[in-house]
């Protein structure tokens, strides 16, 4: 009965943003409104879910640390100043999540913008502001690693000669700092629960009986998750790391307690909705 009645209001919904799109003539008017109705879909959908859910009394999302859970960790959080502003980059997989993270945010961020690498099809959010703030749940060292920054494209140019100059490298390359999430960032369990939503929806999925969370060369987040997960007393907590592998594989296995199952599961749905709404869109005229 409430999947009919979820069905039903994006259909009502569905029919008239249609009739909207199909009465303006311009192309640039039309594409506009079709992104308006793609992440209006993702986020009433969410909503709707999180209504309709048997707990949704007990479910608070706390979006900065559901932002903070998504974020890679692929030998930790990189920063350099060409990408101080960028929250982070996804794989083509992650679109769903992607734009329902741009519904969610921008409002609050006028700066936001979704990038797509045509090339590769990854997108990337930037936001100065929202980047600043993911930025301040790590600390930063410099790593031994040095990453090219200038504009022309590397292979272009005269190496022999440039290397000889005495600012070659301060000029075309900059440090990279890597990132660790802080300890002590956790004050209460929506804060949790929240983060270890935004790590599964990325990075995680069931075997059996058991959900998991994976990253590869992780260097805290599997980490600070499983700390987390001890923290909302879940059980079957086992951290396992595959150091024969390359990448070398960072997995926790657990057993959610009933109410961090509720967020999962809200999410799963949500996720699930949004890659069916890609893969069937609302309107086949633009």
């Amino acid at each position: 009965m409430r999947v009919r009645k979820e069905h039903h209001i994006f259909k009502v919904l569905n029919d008239n943003i249609n009739f909207i799109v199909y009465i303006c003539s311009q192309q640039t008017v039309k594409k506009m409104l079709n992104n308006m109705k793609t992440s209006l879909f993702y986020l009433l959908f969410f909503f709707i879910s999180l209504f309709c859910h048997g707990q949704s009394s007990d479910i608070k999302i706390d979006y900065d640390y559901f932002l903070l859970g998504t974020l890679n960790d692929y030998i930790g959080r990189d920063n350099y100043k060409k990408i101080i502003d960028r929250i982070d980059r996804y794989s083509p997989q992650n679109k769903p999540l992607v734009y329902f993270l741009d519904s969610v945010f921008r409002d609050k961020y006028p700066d936001l913008v979704v990038n797509v690498i045509e090339k590769t099809g990854q997108l990337e959010l930037w936001s100065k502001s929202l980047a600043l703030k993911m930025n301040n749940f790590y600390c930063y060292e410099p790593s031994n690693r040095k990453i090219y920054i200038g504009e022309a494209d590397i292979m272009t140019l005269n190496l022999d000669s440039l290397t000889k100059t005495p600012d070659f490298y301060t000029s075309y390359f900059d440090t990279i700092y890597t990132g660790r999430i802080k300890d002590d960032i956790f004050r209460n369990d929506a804060e949790r629960l929240s983060f270890i939503a935004g790590a599964y929806m990325r990075f995680g999925g069931k075997k059996n009986s058991l959900y998991y969370i994976s990253i590869p060369n992780s260097i805290s987040k599997v980490g600070v998750v499983t700390e987390q997960l001890k923290e909302l007393e879940c059980s079957n907590i086992e951290y396992i790391m595959l150091k024969d592998h390359i990448p070398a594989g960072h997995i926790v296995y657990f057993t959610p307690t009933d109410k961090l199952k509720n967020y999962l599961e809200l999410y799963t749905k949500h996720l699930r909705y949004n890659k069916f709404e890609q893969n069937n869109p609302v309107s086949s005229d633009l």
